[in-house]
């Protein structure tokens, strides 16, 4: 496949198509985390506590929401940088994200077992 022609001053596009394709993902992982927290909501209503299931319910919801508008800052300062011919920036979205999915994690494995220990 030959390499593709654009002028000097445009980045080869199949930069900017992957980087399109990276959103994307963090809009599913935000969408996917949100059905989560509607299932919780839905057929776990009392998980462990009272407050349990909401409370794990709005955590997931929350971190949706966080993971669906920090894929769309990345995206602005990755194609920024793609136009401008930079190093992409470092990220600070994956540490955090995975840092608030894996509370959400622990979070739930106490609740579960303070519900078996019941």
């Amino acid at each position: 496949m030959p390499e593709p022609t654009d002028g000097p001053d445009h980045p080869d596009y199949r930069f900017t198509l992957a980087n399109e394709r990276t959103l994307l993902a963090w809009l599913r992982t935000g969408l996917a985390l949100v059905a989560g927290g509607v299932a919780v909501a839905t057929y776990a209503p009392d998980l462990g506590v009272s407050w349990g299931s909401a409370a794990i319910a709005l955590a997931l919801v929350l971190i949706g929401l966080g993971a669906a508008l920090a894929g769309y800052h990345r995206w602005r300062q990755n194609e920024a940088a793609i136009r401008a011919d930079q190093p992409l920036p470092q990220g600070w979205v994956m540490p955090a994200a995975t840092a608030a999915v894996a509370a959400v994690v622990v979070v739930v494995g106490v609740l579960v077992a303070l519900e078996v220990l019941r």
